[in-house]
């Protein structure tokens, strides 16, 4: 008996000892393109873990002709500091974040033709849109030193920092005195190598919107759109964008102003023909922020000032907590509450007082920048953890521009070297 159960178990064994032989001839027939073809549809963060598999794969996935092809994990963020007493011009500087590219990133643009420009402004990342920068160029003003009143030309250029590469775009006619514009970029190298710029336009008096012009450039041309919405907005200049669904979504404030700052997300399409817009949720007088991360719309509302109104004894919707939403289905338009944390939580965590700046695109972290300290730090929703990454220059404006970089050799239309 003892010899037919050692048996069973040798044909047990030997039977159990092929299927580690087929899997390794079954990873031998991925070839190459095969690998990278399966990679470029996952999110950067798996890409980073198959680096993990081998040392071929690893090679494989660094290698810089294949970064062209594979998704980028977020590099870090590029922002503004204010040059001296004229708030028209800006310093730039780039903060790295911890897994960000390897590959340095020059917030100066050196590649743009500068000695062409009086200085340059960088607008939008558009939240969601790798790679690409949106700024706006402004000529030399008549006089050596400019005057404040006068007003500036200027043109678009939208450029790859990680490349080089840029393009400049044909100018709008001036508008009219009074009037306010905001442009913002559309992108997704996932459908299209084209992208297009929108420049909105709002009210000389009442400020809110009243058009937007698109920029295509598949086209090459400008297409002025009347505003379709039926509700009066003004939005916001300060905030980026999401291009998320075919849709650019900005952050603004329903018309005329209330005590309860109905905030809204406005969502436009590539062509003009279709407007909505998309409640958030109320919290009171709150700084908002939205991003894509994981697939999904998401928003956040930071407190303005929790500790004063505490002491006035003010009550809150939401109280002294920063609330993290996400839309798990865009088409319902249903925020679904992630997370939530208070301002004693977190400003025991912190040490200082902090709104959200971004959201991670591939995981449920948050970034944070503080209000007084000027410094960058990241908050771990699912394990609850604050890290601080690093110190930001003074002075510092109020936009972030979340950089993934793009390593493709050009975008359509891209003619700078």
């Amino acid at each position: 008996m003892e010899g037919k159960s050692s048996a069973k178990k040798k044909k047990v064994r030997k039977a159990t000892s092929n299927p580690p032989a087929e899997e390794a001839v079954a990873a031998s027939l991925l070839t190459e393109a095969l690998i990278l073809e399966i990679l470029s549809r996952l999110p950067a963060r798996s890409v980073r873990r198959f680096k993990c598999v081998s040392t071929a794969w690893r090679d494989l996935i660094a290698d810089p002709d294949h970064r062209k092809k594979l998704p980028q994990p977020l590099a870090g963020f590029l922002y503004s500091t204010y040059h001296g007493p004229d708030h028209r011009m800006y310093n730039f500087h780039f903060a790295k974040v911890p897994g960000g590219a390897a590959q340095p990133v020059d917030p100066s643009l050196s590649f743009l033709p500068s000695h062409q420009y009086w200085y340059v402004d960088q607008l939008d990342t558009c939240k969601g849109c790798n790679g690409l920068l949106l700024c706006r160029a402004h000529k030399f003003p008549s006089t050596l030193f400019g005057d404040d009143d006068e007003p500036l030309e200027y043109h678009y250029i939208v450029c790859n920092p990680a490349t080089g590469r840029w393009v400049g775009i044909p100018a709008l006619p001036p508008v009219a005195d009074g009037h306010r514009v905001i442009a913002r970029l559309a992108f997704d190298p996932a459908v299209s190598s084209h992208f297009h710029v929108l420049q909105f336009e709002d009210t000389e008096q009442d400020k809110y919107i009243t058009g937007v012009t698109i920029y295509s450039s598949q086209t090459g041309a400008w297409n002025y759109r009347e505003s379709r919405l039926p509700e009066k907005i003004s939005l916001f200049a300060g905030f980026t964008s999401v291009f998320f669904q075919g849709m650019l979504h900005l952050y603004g404030l329903l018309y005329p102003v209330n005590t309860d700052f109905d905030a809204v997300l406005v969502a436009v399409d590539m062509e003009g023909q279709v407007w909505k817009t998309i409640p958030v949720p109320s919290g009171g007088l709150s700084y908002g922020m939205m991003g894509v991360s994981q697939g999904c719309l998401h928003y956040a509302a930071t407190p303005l000032a929790p500790g004063e109104k505490k002491k006035k004894g003010k009550k809150k919707k939401h109280g002294d907590t920063t609330t993290v939403w996400y839309m798990k289905d865009y088409d319902s338009r249903e925020w679904v509450l992630k997370h939530s944390v208070s301002y004693d939580e977190l400003c025991s965590m912190t040490g200082g007082e902090y709104r959200v700046a971004a959201f991670h695109p591939d995981c449920d972290t948050i970034f944070l920048d503080s209000f007084g300290a000027d410094t960058l730090a990241s908050y771990d929703m699912q394990h609850l953890k604050f890290h601080r990454i690093r110190s930001l220059r003074k002075n510092k404006a109020a936009i972030f521009l979340p950089y993934v970089p793009l390593f493709s050799d050009s975008f359509a239309g891209a003619d700078g070297q």
